[in-house]
């Protein structure tokens, strides 16, 4: 275990590796929440600018709703992308930490990429290109 000193009390070490991981769940908990929250906002936003889209001499103000969309998104995939290197990092240590982990880990990343950078990235592109698209055709 590369994190663990020498000299550590094993049950000191039990302890840093049960706060290590309940940090982990924490986090990976988090990304979801803050992804589930973006989504209900971009649905919101959607739902609105259909409304808003639909009313004749509305184009302008559906424009301003497309345009708060393509900001929402950027925030989203920033937000993404910085828990993403926060995640990360943290899986490292929790693999130098957890060698049971780190088996885990290892395995399933010979099968391919995680599923994380898709949700981070790709679910907020798509959203980018729903409203880059609307804004066109408003």
């Amino acid at each position: 275990m590369a994190d663990a000193a020498p000299d550590e009390d094993p049950a000191e070490r039990a302890a840093i590796n049960e706060r290590l991981w309940a940090h982990k769940i924490h986090e990976d908990s988090m990304l979801f929440q803050r992804g589930n929250l973006f989504l209900l906002a971009q649905s919101l936003l959607a739902v609105a600018y259909s409304a808003t889209a639909s009313a004749s001499g509305r184009e302008n103000a559906a424009r301003v709703m497309c345009a708060f969309g393509i900001a929402l998104t950027l925030t989203w995939l920033y937000v993404g992308h910085r828990h993403l290197l926060y995640d990360l990092s943290l899986q490292r240590r929790v693999a130098a930490r957890l060698p049971d982990f780190a088996e885990t880990d290892r395995t399933c990343r010979q099968r391919g990429l995680s599923a994380l950078p898709c949700i981070v990235y790709g679910l907020p592109s798509l959203s980018i290109v729903m409203w880059v698209v609307l804004v066109f055709i408003t």
